[in-house]
């Protein structure tokens, strides 16, 4: 296996354990086992496992941010695309077992590194902004109803949204996701 392949091969097992067992939940020696290489092969590629964890998120953030710029560009109405959001962080949910990549970490916040940490936080604001545009457009458009503050309901609605996946985790059960982010999902005009 090519260097690039183990290393796509190690950060996709890494993020899986993080999805669904928290930052703290797994260890090399559980990587080496799923990915069957030896510890000191994923040394290699990652010297500790902050630089690992730290290479999750950031490749996570790239595609994240890279779905919300698609529904932007691909589905008509800013209500559309909320719609699309909140069906983003409910499918990351995998059935209530597991979490998104960002609240897998918050959850665990305590024990990473300041680059981590740094990542978590620029990955946040980016979502917060798309959030916020796609508000301000929907309030032009029209398209949610009783909106009268783009950057409010964009606070509000990432913090339901990752909310509502941790409660969700918790009852193992994606309707729980889905009933707290039902009344938005209601003001949504033309979401359907």
């Amino acid at each position: 296996m090519a260097a690039n392949e183990t290393k796509t091969e190690l950060m996709d097992a890494a993020e899986q354990q993080v999805r669904h067992k928290g930052a703290d939940g797994f260890s090399y020696s559980d990587l080496s086992r799923l990915v069957g290489i030896r510890k000191a092969s994923i040394h290699y590629h990652f010297p500790a496992k902050a630089d690992l964890l730290t290479a999750i998120m950031a490749r996570y953030a790239k595609r994240v941010m890279t779905a919300l710029d698609s529904y932007a560009q691909d589905l008509p109405g800013a209500g559309r695309q909320l719609a699309a959001f909140i069906a983003f962080y409910r499918d990351a949910l995998q059935d209530g077992t597991a979490l998104c990549l960002c609240v897998a970490y918050a959850v665990s916040q305590d024990g990473l590194s300041e680059g981590t940490h740094r990542e978590i936080s620029q990955f946040r604001q980016q979502v917060r902004s798309w959030l916020e545009e796609t508000f301000a457009r929907a309030q032009a458009e029209g398209s949610v109803r009783d909106l009268t503050n783009a950057a409010c309901e964009a606070a509000a609605a990432h913090a339901l949204v990752e909310g509502a996946q941790i409660a969700a985790r918790i009852s193992g059960d994606a309707a729980t996701f889905d009933a707290a982010t039902q009344v938005l999902r209601e003001r949504l005009v033309g979401a359907k």
